[in-house]
């Protein structure tokens, strides 16, 4: 007992030890907006981001920063994950990566956490928007927010006013009056003209986030931690109320690929759900803030404007998806404390304004979200970001075949809606078991 006790006693001196001396030292930015020393020496950044968006942060922090010198190396986003798994597994990973809130836990074994005592998770919070609290860990931070990029609401401004709609809709429950004017049928009922792609899966681009989207308004967190444990919650039924809220979610969904439906506006024979408005075919696109120059540049014509997401009529919480993405302190790094300061100079206000700039899209920091830019499509993505909301997802691909699986058993009449949701639950709950 009495050699337990002088153990703990121990571990306990050693850990203020090493605190006090990352505190003292500078390296650790307790109360201050960063690291006061000068820091010295060589810091790798793997990412998949294009390295010209990168290049002016980078810049930026090698000036102020004369004896760091910071890199960068782009990596190919279909093989990052597991590019990243087998550098740090081979000892020749990076110091920093970027981590997508898609991979937190695919990734989270190779990652350095930043411990609670050097960087509170109050600070946290009051620094970066509520949703990127999927990046603070059982031990520490596990990446440190940048970019946020919410799904908002594109729509064609020509298609609206050309069917006397003034203006594009607030509320999911407008689509039900507006699709008998948007969408339009040839001779043989094929669709000409869609209103919005919806109700499929394969060919509605971001289907899983926009289905995330939805349970998300409703209530429903997808994954949430019972008893220290990541849980799949997509078939739980909140009290007091008569059906799942995942129910009236996939019925609401799926209603606009039947077509015996008065909502019918898309299927699965269509082009892709992008490619299909930026033809002029369809007058509303749920997409990504990162699509705009996009879509600008594949159709210069069209005559289009953006608008935050559709939401959930009679409540006063507002929601939006939004994907995040993040530094994170490497397990393979050889310089724990150098990495740490370094990331934490990317998320400086000015270095964090720069990097959103840079990507056109905005960062994770309240303070800057608050200075609306007067570019109005960057206005829409501001105030998406502020509401966006994502969740922990345990492998991207596989949990995207369990949403289509979802959907189509339920559009094929394969499973009635409540046998689906429940073996996507099943499904989903074993790949976090797996986790």
């Amino acid at each position: 007992m009495k050699s337990n006790f002088q153990t703990i006693i121990l571990a306990i001196f050693l850990a203020f030890f090493v605190f006090a001396v990352l505190v003292f030292s500078g390296f650790l930015p307790i109360g201050k907006k960063g690291p006061s020393q000068k820091l010295v020496g060589n810091i790798t950044i793997w990412g998949t981001v294009p390295a010209i968006e990168f290049a002016k942060a980078i810049e930026d922090v090698n000036t102020k920063n004369p004896d760091l010198i910071v890199k960068y190396s782009q990596k190919d986003k279909k093989t990052y994950s597991d590019t990243i798994v087998q550098a740090i597994a081979s000892g020749t990973g990076p110091d920093l990566f970027m981590l997508p809130d898609d991979l937190i836990l695919k990734e989270q074994k190779f990652i350095t956490p930043i411990p609670y005592t050097s960087y509170p998770e109050k600070t946290f919070r009051d620094t970066f928007i509520d949703g990127a609290e999927v990046y603070l860990g059982d031990k520490g931070i596990l990446a440190l927010p940048i970019t946020v990029d919410p799904l908002v609401l594109y729509y064609n401004k020509d298609l609206l006013s050309n069917n006397g709609i003034a203006q594009a809709p607030t509320y999911w429950d407008e689509l039900l009056e507006l699709n008998s004017k948007l969408t339009k049928s040839s001779a043989d009922g094929t669709i000409a003209q869609s209103m919005i792609a919806l109700g499929s899966y394969d060919n509605v681009l971001h289907a899983k986030d926009i289905v995330s989207l939805l349970l998300i308004q409703n209530g429903n967190p997808i994954v949430k931690k019972e008893n220290e444990k990541l849980v799949s919650v997509l078939g739980e039924q909140q009290i007091g109320q008569n059906k799942l809220q995942s129910e009236s979610v996939v019925q609401f969904y799926t209603q606009f690929a039947n077509p015996t439906s008065s909502t019918y506006s898309w299927n699965r024979g269509l082009m892709d759900s992008k490619n299909y408005f930026t033809g002029g075919s369809s007058a509303l696109y749920i997409g990504r803030g990162s699509e705009l120059f996009n879509i600008q540049s594949v159709n210069p014509n069209l005559s289009f404007d953006v608008a935050t997401v559709l939401q959930t009529k009679g409540t006063n919480t507002r929601r939006t998806f939004a994907s995040m993405n993040a530094l994170a302190v490497s397990k393979s790094t050889k310089d724990v404390v150098l990495a740490t300061s370094t990331a934490i100079l990317f998320t400086d206000p000015e270095i964090s304004k720069t990097i959103a700039t840079s990507f056109s899209l905005p960062p994770a920091r309240r303070d800057l979200l608050a200075q609306r830019p007067t570019d109005p499509y960057l206005t829409v993505f501001y105030n998406s970001a502020i509401s966006g909301r994502t969740w922990l997802d345990p492998d991207t691909n596989a949990s995207d075949a369990i949403f289509r699986d979802m959907i189509q058993n339920v559009l094929s009449n394969k499973l009635d809606i409540n046998d689906a949701i429940n073996k996507a639950q099943a499904e989903l709950g074993l790949l976090l078991y797996q986790q």
